[in-house]
């Protein structure tokens, strides 16, 4: 039975559907109040600062920005040795994307049966790379973002979460898996979104707009091999993607996109202080996308390491030289963004942690993807951003 107080809250968010399955969630986790003490609640606070040379980066990063922090609060309950339930809230601002909206970002119901089985229910993150359920936790990498190449900012709302099930678990051999269904909403007002947008439906204005998936299906597999630190992987997902948009003279327009997938393949390796992570995501739909990085990390000190990564993205894997470009009259650089970076963290104590980086980049091939409302100085192929952040874990 619910509470009354529970019902109460419940009713005054009867139309925020997902306030509503959070206090749902809640609503089972805590059955009594000789249990609260039970619940596991953990959370992040983080501010940063961006600053750019030539051309803005996901904010007007220009001539400097405070425009990029985040801040998530989770609660884990678990039920009994097999089950366990958990959510998260979470709230961005990075220039115009977020805003400090705040949404459930996550939020399941998970069951181990045995070790070579389990399942999730709910709003779950979506397994693609190595790091991606893992990309709002600021504490777990050493870089202020994760490389852009597999990891977009501005793509964070096509491949968060999705609303389904999966199935999960260790097989012999120490092989990771999980695979899942399910579908997508996509908050049209972020980059990705708004280049699906535009390539359905031209490219604007609307006087509205809708995205979705109805149809997502996924896996992932991750071998912890024999040799000691050495993992390699792979991920793919395949979607329908559907757009439902009305022009400002009133005419609807209807697009969609069947089949579009993205595979990952990834590879780490630590040892010592040390470590490797290489990772390839290749789209293929619309001009097929390539993105790849490699990073290499070392412990300089037990509070103090360093990273420095190469990070490349091509908006058509088939032309890394941009001769398309040139055919059509566009500079050449808008078919490649390589970004050389060098990054310092440093763990102040367990709760804080400060990063500082610096990034040189030939090409703007990522933002001329996702972020084409910034793009004044489109002949400037040579450009540099920077950044600080200082995150608070609890």
């Amino acid at each position: 039975m619910l509470s009354d107080r529970a019902i109460s809250i419940m009713g005054l968010l009867r139309n925020k559907s997902d306030l509503v399955f959070l206090l749902s969630v809640l609503a089972v986790t805590l059955p009594a109040p000789a249990q609260i003490e039970e619940l596991e609640i953990h959370g992040f606070l983080s501010q940063g600062y961006l600053e750019s040379s030539e051309h803005d980066f996901w904010a007007e990063t220009r001539g400097g920005t405070f425009e990029f922090s985040e801040v998530g609060l989770n609660f884990n309950k678990r039920l009994s040795d097999n089950l366990r339930l958990g959510l998260q809230l979470f709230a961005r601002d990075l220039g115009d994307i977020g805003n400090h909206e705040v949404f459930l970002d996550w939020a399941l119901a998970e069951y181990q049966w045995r070790n070579e089985l389990g399942f999730r229910i709910g709003k779950i993150k979506q397994p693609i790379g190595f790091y991606n359920q893992e990309r709002d936790i600021d504490l777990l990498r050493g870089q202020i973002f994760l490389p852009q190449s597999v990891y977009a900012e501005g793509t964070r709302a096509l491949n968060n979460a999705y609303q389904g099930l999966s199935l999960f678990g260790n097989l012999p051999g120490n092989i990771d898996y999980e695979v899942y269904a399910g579908n997508l909403d996509f908050d049209v007002d972020e980059p990705g979104p708004l280049a699906l947008l535009r390539l359905l439906g031209g490219p604007g204005p609307y006087a509205s707009a809708s995205l979705r998936s109805d149809s997502l299906m996924g896996g992932t597999l991750r071998w912890n091999t024999p040799i000691r630190g050495l993992s390699v992987g792979a991920s793919y997902f395949r979607a329908n993607v559907i757009a439902d948009l009305v022009l400002l003279n009133g005419t609807p327009i209807s697009g969609r996109i069947d089949n579009a997938n993205l595979t990952t393949a990834s590879l780490t390796y630590e040892r010592s202080g040390w470590t490797v992570i290489a990772e390839s995501a290749e789209y293929d739909f619309a001009r097929g996308p390539l993105g790849r990085y490699i990073q290499c990390s070392a412990d300089l000190t037990p509070r103090l390491s360093l990273n420095l990564t190469y990070d490349e993205f091509y908006p058509r894997k088939d032309d890394k030289d941009g001769d398309f470009n040139t055919m059509m009259g566009i500079p050449r650089h808008l078919a490649w963004q390589k970004d050389l970076s060098l990054g310092l963290r440093y763990d102040l104590r367990s709760s804080w942690v400060l990063k500082a980086e610096w990034h040189d980049v030939d090409g703007i091939g990522l933002i001329a993807t996702f972020d084409t409302e910034n793009l004044e100085n489109i002949t400037v192929a040579d450009w540099h951003y920077c950044g600080f952040k200082a995150t608070y874990n609890f």
